[in-house]
Order: C-alpha cells, then sequence, then structure tokens
C-alpha cells in the first residue's frame, strides 16, 4: 500500500489520465491464460458500448496482457481472438475525434507501471472464469488510496469470499450481466464506491499473509489427523494420543 503512494507512481498515473481525459478508466490486466477470461470481459465491454450508448467517449478499457507460454500454438491462438475483439470493438466505435474505446497492451510490466494502472483505474474488471485466489484483486484494492474507485469481480475468483461485501460479483460468462456491472459502476454515486473499497481496503490490511500462514497453522493444529482419509494407511496414526491399557 505504501509504495502505490510514492510520488513517481501518482505522477505516472496522472499521465495516463492526461493521456485518456474526461473518461472513467476500466483496468483489466492479466496474465495471457485461458483461465482469466479475456475474451468473454472484451465482449462484455462491447455489450455495454452497444447498449449504452450513453457510455460512449466516456468511458475506456486498457486491458494490459502479459505474454505467457508463447512457444504453445493454443496461447498465440488466444493472443489472435484477443487482438480481433480488440479490433471489432475498436473498429465500431471509435471516434474521429480521438476517443479509442480499447487500449491494449501486450508486454511484460515494470512495478511502477503496474502500480500506476492500479492507480489510474476507476473500475477494475477481475473476471476469471476461474482462479485459486486472483491477487490482482487484492493488488487492485490495496493500491487504491483514494477509495474513489469500484472493483468488478468473478464469482468464481478465490478472492470473491473475502471481497463479496465490496465487490460487484459477476459470472464472467454472462456477458450482458457483467455489462450491466460495468453500466452500475459507472453510475455509482461517490460515497457508495469509498464505503465499499474503503470495507474491502480495511479487510485487506486486517488479513494480510501472516494472517493467512496463522490460520492455516491453528487450523492444522486444530484438526484430529485421523480424520483425514487413508490416516491409518500412511502411519498418520502414530501422531493419535496413546490409550492407556
Amino acid at each position: 500500500m505504501e509504495q502505490a503512494s510514492a510520488p513517481e507512481v501518482a505522477a505516472r498515473a496522472a499521465e495516463l489520465h492526461k493521456l485518456l481525459p474526461r473518461r472513467k478508466l476500466i483496468l483489466g490486466i492479466d496474465r495471457l491464460d485461458y483461465t482469466k477470461g479475456i475474451p468473454e470481459r472484451l465482449k462484455a465491454f462491447h455489450n455495454v458500448l452497444t447498449r449504452y450508448p450513453e457510455l460512449r467517449e466516456r468511458i475506456s478499457l486498457i486491458q494490459a496482457v502479459v505474454p505467457s507460454r508463447e512457444d504453445i500454438p493454443e496461447y498465440n491462438e488466444l493472443k489472435t481472438e484477443i487482438e480481433q475483439l480488440v479490433g471489432k470493438i475498436n473498429g465500431g466505435f471509435v471516434d474521429p475525434g480521438g476517443w479509442v474505446p480499447v487500449w491494449f497492451v501486450y508486454r511484460n510490466l515494470s512495478r511502477l507501471d503496474l502500480l500506476a494502472y492500479y492507480r489510474a483505474a476507476d473500475i477494475a474488471l477481475v473476471t476469471p472464469l476461474r482462479d485459486g485466489m486472483n491477487l490482482v484483486a487484492k493488488e487492485y484494492c490495496a493500491c487504491s488510496v483514494e477509495e474513489d474507485c469500484t472493483l468488478i469481480l468473478s464469482e468464481f475468483a478465490g478472492a470473491a469470499e473475502q471481497l463479496a461485501r465490496g465487490a460487484i460479483l459477476v459470472n464472467p460468462h454472462d456477458v450482458e450481466g457483467v455489462a450491466d456491472a460495468i453500466h452500475r459502476a459507472f453510475h455509482m454515486e461517490p460515497q457508495e464506491r469509498e464505503a465499499r473499497m474503503g470495507g474491502m481496503r480495511r479487510s485487506i490490511r486486517r488479513q494480510d499473509v501472516f494472517w493467512w500462514v496463522d490460520s492455516f497453522l491453528r487450523a492444522a493444529i486444530a484438526k484430529d489427523l485421523r480424520a483425514f482419509p487413508g490416516a491409518s494407511e500412511t502411519g498418520a496414526d502414530a501422531y493419535a494420543e496413546p490409550v492407556s491399557l
């Protein structure tokens, strides 16, 4: 959290807003992978621009993709699909006045760039099809020092359980549902945005890595090893309390 408040991060975030002025910035940032739901997210963004024309020229999506497994043909096909969807959106909605709906970034990001993206984004779209935790959601909240922003989060991300009260939860397969969530986030009142983000930031600050380690250790210590399937077959019975004869 402290690094996100650094002057150089704030300056880089301000540059992004100058580059894309008079609009809210939506951020998607992912490793190139099928589980991240990037094509579904782009389809939802296309849907919101189609169904809610009043948002055109008032929002832009920054979709950053970090290269991964480029030697695997299926991943190159995924990258091509993403590029084609970006081209479809920009070709269908681009404005001669300079508005570009989707800014596609395909490269590795420095830590400064990553923090600046988090700081600059008014709305984060974290919509994996399936994820064990998804730290992007937590990193975004940790970096949102002004707390005047919104997290849209997949209900299939592990972080959804902890952040459910503050995030707008969506099914990433539901294109119209995600589009409606973007529309809702855009029109959310400042007081609600700040209350939601403030609550998530407090939860993340309280339940840090040390809290998680402590929780796992306490759970393991409290568990009777004989309750685990196959424990007797692996010799776990040796750790059970001795029985007096």
